[in-house]
């Protein structure tokens, strides 16, 4: 074979060998719930149809579930072992013969949500923090008080008062950035969502990555006792409970939406959801 040819024939085959195929595009999955009763409805699906699909789609995945047996004793549930128990179910689930909601609150990305769903033999009456994630609304928080026929969760003005206390317990956890506070008011595993906070749209941390921020600004001596906190609302559903505060932090408003439960004859908080309501585009 000739040189030039011998040459091309090489180029030829090392060009073959190194061709890659151009690398596809990734486009983020469109947003799902567009507003957060279309949330709430995509968790009634789920339950329902017992679909740990759907149940994906309406929950944000580090959610926990609390709640209170009679004893007293709190309970949680993880998304994971909730989606194990709705498989288990798919083949025969078991739909409510009635369900509703009512938004109690809602403030830009934030939302306050109760949830009823009957069934023959009994009630769940949920608490529900719903906000605007990047992949759509997705329901962050919720505690449940189960209700026998005919029973009511009411809310007694000795329980309003204790939740106060527990949240003016909070406030003071911030204004002295006490560790030993949040352990106090908190349930041990409390997420705290945060939405348009520090610049970031959504980010969610624990309780003790948050009493970590706490530790280190008590050690330095800081103190914030000028921010004005209020409490705007406190709903009482039984052993559960659900709250709404603002307060205005380095001239910005924040909005705090908390859920409690009851258990070991107190009030402690179980879920958060706070941060700006009208962020700067």
């Amino acid at each position: 074979m000739p040189r030039s040819l011998l040459v091309l024939a090489t180029l030829a085959l090392l060009s073959a060998c190194t061709h890659t195929r151009p690398m596809s595009s990734f486009a983020p999955p469109p947003r799902q719930n567009l507003t957060p009763e279309e949330a709430v409805r995509t968790y009634f699906r789920a339950s329902d149809t017992s679909s740990s699909r759907l149940l994906r789609s309406a929950f944000h995945p580090g959610t926990v579930m609390h709640w209170v047996e009679g004893s007293g004793e709190l309970r949680t549930r993880t998304q994971l072992e909730w989606w194990q128990v709705l498989d288990a179910k798919a083949n025969h689930p078991e739909p409510a013969t009635e369900r509703r909601m009512t938004v109690l609150d809602r403030e830009g990305p934030f939302a306050l949500v109760e949830a009823v769903s009957h069934w023959p033999g009994h009630t769940f009456d949920d608490l529900l923090l719903v906000v605007d994630s990047p992949a759509g609304w997705r329901i962050v928080g919720k505690v449940f008080q189960r209700l026998e026929p005919g029973e009511r969760a009411t809310g007694s003005p000795s329980a309003q008062e204790e939740i106060r206390a527990v949240l003016a317990g909070k406030i003071e956890a911030h204004a002295a950035y006490s560790p030993a506070l949040l352990h106090q008011t908190h349930t041990p595993n409390c997420l705290y969502y945060r939405v348009h906070v520090e610049g970031v749209p959504f980010s969610w941390v624990t309780l003790s990555e948050a009493a970590a921020r706490y530790a280190e600004k008590q050690d330095a001596g800081v103190q914030d006792r000028a921010s004005p906190w209020r409490i705007l609302q406190v709903e009482v559903r039984g052993s559960v409970a659900a709250a709404r505060l603002d307060v205005v932090f380095e001239g910005v408003r924040y909005i705090d939406h908390l859920l409690l439960v009851h258990t070991g004859g107190q009030w402690r908080i179980a879920a958060a959801a706070w941060g700006n309501p009208r962020p700067v585009p």
